[in-house]
């Protein structure tokens, strides 16, 4: 009997052990080892695109792309998806700023030259953070600034504008602080920020890029 209890007892012992390493025993695409990634459970996002729908990670956080370690766009992430496909809501908010004027780009041009000339739609949240949705087809933001959205909420359409080499979804969630110490002038400093998902399977060091993940990520109820 003490003996079964002792087998019962180390069993589960190596059972839980196992499973609160689970992430800490892969170095499965762990790109930023310095960045905190809360518990998808406990995210308040969600994947920015429709229950049911299986996309792949073109480039995740912390690369040796655009997404580099210090730079803006450290914890963005690139989604391969077709022109005209519909982006959701990843959290709650405002719509602060709309660009949609400019037209999808052939693939493959990849011109740092029109960095500036992607379709865009600019959402804050009540904690006072923003979420960048990037490269959206031409007229393809389907609200306007001021207009309240709900998590999970069809917000836009992607596309194949500005800086691209392809049809794709670029999407990143950035705090911004007023460094400016001077009374009556402000200068904000954005940066992005790490993010997980709740609707989606464990990805303790964010979502991985296809070559890791080549099954992607599908959106599931929440």
């Amino acid at each position: 009997m003490k003996k079964l209890i002792y087998v019962i007892i180390c069993f589960s012992f190596i059972y839980c052990s196992k499973k609160e390493n689970k992430c800490e025993d892969s170095e499965l695409g762990v790109n930023c080892p310095d960045a905190t990634f809360i518990n998808e459970s406990d995210s308040p996002y969600v994947l920015p695109w429709e229950i049911g729908k299986t996309f792949t990670i073109g480039q995740s956080n912390c690369t040796d792309g655009s997404h580099f370690i210090g730079g803006y766009n450290q914890f963005a992430y690139d989604v391969n998806m077709p022109i005209g496909t519909p982006i959701v809501a990843i959290r709650s908010g405002v719509v602060i700023r709309v660009v949609e004027n400019f037209i999808d780009l052939e693939p493959g041009i990849n011109d740092s030259a029109l960095v500036d000339k992607a379709n865009l739609i600019v959402i804050e949240h009540e904690d006072g953070t923003k979420a960048d949705y990037l490269h959206l087809t031409l007229n393809g933001a389907l609200k306007d600034v001021g207009d309240n959205v709900v998590q999970g909420e069809i917000i836009a359409l992607s596309g194949n504008t500005g800086w691209t080499s392809g049809p794709h979804l670029h999407f990143q969630v950035s705090k911004c602080e007023d460094t400016d110490p001077r009374p009556n002038y402000t200068w904000f400093e954005c940066e992005s920020i790490p993010i997980t998902f709740k609707n989606t399977k464990e990805h303790c060091h964010g979502l991985l890029e296809l070559e890791l993940m080549p099954d992607g990520y599908t959106a599931e109820k929440y």
